[in-house]
C-alpha cells in the first residue's frame, strides 16, 4: 500500500482529535465524509498498525465443513473400509451421517473431503463381460416409468427367526427405488406390495421381473401379481432364466439395499424394520447421484423434467379374475433341445432358434403365443387357466 495513503489516514484523524470538524477535514484532504468517519472509528492508540488495510475476507465462510464433521466423515469412511462388504463412497458416509442425526453435507463435499485427505480407494469389482448373443434389450435411455425393474429378495431373518421378504423396485428412467417389506412371498402379500410401492413411484409401463412362481404363475396359470399388472394395463417382461443380471438397475439396488443398510443396523421387529426401510428410501431418492442422470439424485432429476407419474385409482382393488387383454413377455435362450419353456410348458421351436433368444408374447386376449426371434416368427395357441 502507497505511504502517502497511510499518512493521510493519520492526518486526517490527528486534525480530528484536535478538534477541526470532520466534514472540513475532508474538505482540506480532498477525501469523503464517511472515509474520515471509517478511519477515526478505526483509530486505536494500542495498536500501531491501526492505518493499515484489513483483510476483507470474511471471519467465518458459511460453506466450509465444520472440522469436526471433516473428521467423522474420514472416521466413517475408515470403518466402513474395514468391512469387505461395505459401501464405501460418499453416499455410504452420509447415510451414516443421517443415522447418527448429523444433517450430512452435499455428497461432493463428501468427496472432495476425501479426496483432500487422500484415502485409499477399494479396487472396483470387475464388470459383466457379455457372450456376445444377441439379447432382445429395449433401448439404453429410457423415460421415467417407461421401465421398473422388480425383485424379491428372500428370505430373511430378524433375530428370534422372524422371516420376512423385501420388494425391491427400481425405475430405470430416473432410478428411484421403492422397497417394500413383507411377512412373506404368498401371491396376495406380493401383489399388494406392489399396489403400495407404485402408490408412491407412479405406475409403469413395463414391470420387469424374475421367474419366481409366486410373481409369474406356473401350469398356465397367471399369478396375482402379473394379472395386477395386467388390470393396471401395465406390460410384464420376465427374464430368462439364471440370468439375473438382466436386471441389472435393481440387482445393484438389492446390493446396496443388503451392504448399506441391512446389515448395518438391528431391528426390533418387522414394523420397525419397515419404518427404517421407509427412511433409506426416502434417502436414496434424494441423496444418491447417477451418471445416468448427469449427476442428479432423482428427485432432482424428476423437477429438471417436471415429470408427474401416473397414478393408481384411488377406488382400485384386487382383480380376482383373469384379464381381458394384456401382453406378458418371456425372454428365453433356446438350448440345443430346441425347448422354450413358459409357465410349465414345453414348445419345440425350429433349429434355427437353437443358442439365440427368443422373445415369446403372450396376447391375453386371444390367448395365443408369439414367438420371435431376430425377426423370425412362430405362434401357437396357449389356454389360460381361469
Amino acid at each position: 500500500m502507497p505511504r502517502d495513503e497511510i499518512e493521510a489516514r493519520r492526518e486526517a484523524v490527528a486534525m480530528v482529535l484536535s478538534g477541526e470538524p470532520a466534514a472540513k477535514v475532508a474538505a482540506d484532504l480532498g477525501r469523503s465524509d464517511r472515509w474520515v468517519r471509517k478511519w477515526v472509528a478505526r483509530y486505536d492508540p494500542a495498536d500501531e498498525d491501526w492505518a493499515l488495510e484489513r483483510s476483507r475476507a470474511p471471519h467465518t465462510t458459511p460453506t466450509q465443513t465444520p472440522s469436526g464433521t471433516e473428521r467423522l466423515i474420514l472416521k466413517i469412511r475408515e470403518r466402513l473400509m474395514d468391512d469387505p462388504w461395505a459401501q464405501v463412497g460418499p453416499v455410504a458416509i452420509a447415510w451414516e451421517l443421517h443415522k447418527l442425526g448429523i444433517p450430512p453435507p452435499e455428497i461432493w463435499t463428501i468427496n472432495r473431503i476425501l479426496k483432500r485427505a487422500g484415502v485409499r480407494k477399494r479396487r472396483a469389482a470387475r464388470a459383466y463381460v457379455p457372450k456376445g448373443t444377441p439379447y432382445p434389450a429395449g433401448p439404453v435411455l429410457v423415460r421415467p416409468n417407461a421401465v421398473h425393474q422388480l425383485d424379491l429378495v428372500g428370505p430373511r431373518h430378524l433375530e428370534g427367526g422372524v422371516p420376512f421378504h423385501v420388494l425391491n423396485g427400481v425405475d430405470v428412467g430416473r432410478h428411484r427405488c421403492g422397497i417394500e417389506v413383507l411377512p412373506s412371498k404368498e401371491e396376495a402379500e406380493v401383489a399388494i406390495g406392489l399396489l403400495r410401492l407404485w402408490s408412491r413411484t407412479g405406475l409403469p409401463k413395463v414391470a420387469q421381473f424374475d421367474n419366481g412362481q409366486t410373481i409369474a404363475g406356473r401350469g398356465r396359470h397367471l399369478a396375482l401379481p402379473v394379472r395386477l399388472c395386467l388390470h393396471l394395463g401395465i406390460r410384464v417382461r420376465l427374464i430368462p432364466f439364471g440370468e439375473p443380471w438382466r436386471n441389472a438397475v435393481v440387482e445393484h439396488f438389492n446390493d446396496v439395499f443388503d451392504k448399506r443398510f441391512f446389515r448395518t443396523e438391528r431391528f426390533r421387529d418387522l414394523r420397525h424394520l419397515a419404518a427404517r426401510a421407509a427412511e433409506f428410501e426416502a434417502f436414496h431418492n434424494t441423496h444418491h447421484r447417477y451418471s445416468a442422470l448427469k449427476g442428479a439424485t432423482p428427485e432432482e432429476w424428476e423437477r429438471r423434467l417436471s415429470f408427474v407419474p401416473r397414478l393408481l385409482d384411488p377406488g382400485f382393488q384386487l382383480p380376482t379374475s383373469l384379464p381381458r387383454r394384456g401382453l406378458v413377455e418371456f425372454i428365453r435362450l433356446i438350448r440345443s433341445d430346441r425347448t422354450l419353456k413358459v409357465l410349465g410348458a414345453k414348445i419345440t421351436v425350429p433349429e434355427e432358434f437353437v443358442h439365440r433368444y427368443v422373445t415369446a408374447t403372450l396376447h391375453v386376449r386371444t390367448q395365443r403365443l408369439v414367438i420371435d426371434c431376430e425377426g423370425s416368427r412362430i405362434e401357437t395357441e396357449f389356454p389360460l387357466a381361469p
